[in-house]
């Protein structure tokens, strides 16, 4: 005789796994569709003329982000409301924008990343010119800067509010290099240019400062900052610019907007915290009108920050982008959402699965008990004159389906005591008949 060690066919487990795979499964189909997608490799930023300040900021980002393997491509705009409206319509992704110069009705379109310095707004004009007072350049002719840039809006708003408009006083929108030209050949009057300390206009200008040209110190700084939540004071200290020759030579009080980062709401959530920490390596040191610390910050912004940014500024990077390098933290933030089936499916049936299994199989020994159970309660209860044939007839049966019953060697000891027991009635019913 032949005795083979081959194992039965567990087709039970075989079912059971396989229904729970297809369970854990859909469960993972069904959270993939709320996986965002991959961080692009290219976003687009609006900056301004290619020889302004924001260019010159934008090519820092530019480079800053190469390592990451992803390229900022900039796109050169006339300012801060052609920027605006190219993030509106989603034509760009990131744009720089001059504090106080979203519309009302594009504030819901765009979204705040980060504000990042100061941007004053420099008012230059003729030293034989009386001016103590904004509403002494009334009657005069205005440098007020170009249509689309932000100049142009936060000096209409200070100069209108002292009754300086365009039906009392001449208020011309000449490029930066023309407006500087005709100012110290006396052609205008005064200038107003928003731009850094150490810009190019703002260095020409001053370099004509207490001679040709007077900069003009702002009075009554606390009553236009409440008139404009976007402005702030700011103060040209004295000799700042140039220690040695005292340039200034005196404090020189300044509105300032300020420099905002601004995106659309579609941008990715894991570049705004990238965005802000570069913006801290550029920024975050200060300059003339800021310390270190003060920028990047959340305020003062006049739009909404962003969800990504708003977490990042009230807690920090996550976890994830603490510990590890900016690629992978991304795939792995983007796919946490696969945890939800992970945690509530699949560790779960693997809890459930072992039971569930154990009781398919002893299903198919123990459903006999009950039978054998119902004969040997027949019997005590029978008399001697009843039939035992039908109940000898029923259990051939079970013991014919017995034999066909495979199941694992662990449940062989079930089978087995099964059989045992099964034959123990048998022989009480023989019993009965001899």
């Amino acid at each position: 005789m032949t005795i083979t060690t081959e194992e039965p066919s567990d087709r039970d487990g075989t079912r059971i796994w396989t229904v729970l795979a297809m369970i854990t499964l859909a469960g993972f189909a069904v959270a993939w569709q709320f996986v965002g997608p991959s961080v692009p490799k290219t976003i687009v930023m609006a900056t301004g003329s290619e020889a302004g300040t924001y260019h010159a900021f934008g090519e820092l980002y530019k480079q800053a982000f190469e390592p990451y393997g992803i390229d900022i491509v900039l796109r050169p705009t006339a300012g801060s409301l052609e920027n605006i409206e190219l993030l509106a319509t989603g034509e760009v992704d990131l744009a720089f924008v001059q504090g106080g110069t979203v519309p009302e009705h594009r504030l819901s379109h765009v979204a705040g990343v980060a504000s990042l310095y100061f941007e004053p707004l420099w008012i230059f004009h003729r030293s034989g010119l009386k001016v103590q007072r904004l509403g002494d350049l009334a009657g005069r002719r205005v440098q007020v800067g170009p249509a689309g840039s932000g100049t142009r809006t936060v000096a209409l708003e200070l100069l209108e509010v002292n009754a300086v408009t365009a039906d009392n006083s001449d208020l011309l929108e000449l490029s930066t290099d023309a407006a500087i030209d005709a100012l110290l050949s006396g052609e205008l009057d005064a200038l107003c240019v928003v731009g850094g300390a150490r810009s190019g206009p703002v260095a020409r200008l001053m370099a004509e400062e207490g001679r040709a040209l007077k900069l003009f110190d702002v009075p009554r700084g606390l009553a236009y900052e409440r008139s404009f939540r976007h402005l702030r004071e700011v103060v040209l200290a004295e000799g700042v610019l140039d220690p040695a020759q005292n340039i200034p030579d005196r404090d020189i009080r300044l509105m300032a907007a300020t420099a905002g980062l601004l995106s659309t709401h579609g941008l990715h959530e894991a570049l705004a915290p990238l965005l802000i920490e570069t913006a801290r390596d550029i920024h975050g040191v200060g300059d003339v009108f800021e310390v270190t610390g003060d920028f990047p910050a959340g305020e003062p912004m006049d739009v909404r920050l962003s969800a990504s940014s708003k977490h990042y500024f009230d807690k920090g990077p996550s976890f994830l982008y603490r510990v590890l390098p900016f690629a992978p933290a991304a795939t792995l933030d983007r796919l946490l959402i696969l945890l939800f089936p992970l945690l509530t499916l699949l560790l779960p049936l693997l809890k459930v699965a072992p039971p569930l299994y154990r009781w398919r199989i002893r299903s198919k020994i123990y459903r006999w008990y009950r039978v054998l159970y119902q004969v040997e309660h027949d019997l005590h209860r029978a008399d001697a004159d009843t039939a035992v044939e039908p109940y000898l007839e029923q259990l051939s049966k079970i013991e014919h389906e017995i034999q066909g019953v495979k199941v694992p060697p662990s449940y062989m000891e079930e089978l087995y005591n099964m059989r045992m027991h099964l034959s123990r009635v048998q022989a009480e019913l023989r019993a009965r008949l001899n």
